[in-house]
């Protein structure tokens, strides 16, 4: 498996601006190289609007720090973490599924 492509990890912070309102900021998490396959596509109806969306598949080496609740960003596009096959440590590799075009 060739991991060619580089990936960006972000943790997501709620904070308060000056004006009390709630705002999301990020902070990069770690960035790794990995294997990148499309998996499928579709359109869903949110919010009176169609909006493509798209599944993709992320193979990097384990770690530990990735879990479902960071932000995957792949060539500046957000990609919500669906699902993690996680074997454990004594794995080399370690699958993400992750999903473009919708809000977490």
């Amino acid at each position: 498996m060739t991991l060619n492509e580089v990936i960006s990890l972000y943790t997501l912070t709620q904070v308060k601006d000056a004006y009390g309102k709630h705002a999301t900021t990020r902070t990069l998490l770690t960035q790794a190289y990995a294997a990148v396959q499309v998996m499928s596509g579709a359109e869903r109806n949110i919010s009176l609007q169609t909006t493509p969306t798209a599944n993709y598949r992320f193979y990097v080496h384990y770690s530990s720090a990735i879990t479902p609740a960071k932000l995957l960003v792949w060539n500046g596009v957000d990609y919500n973490i669906r699902f993690i096959a996680d074997n454990g440590p004594k794995e080399v590799y370690m699958m993400i599924e992750a999903e473009k075009g919708v809000a977490n």
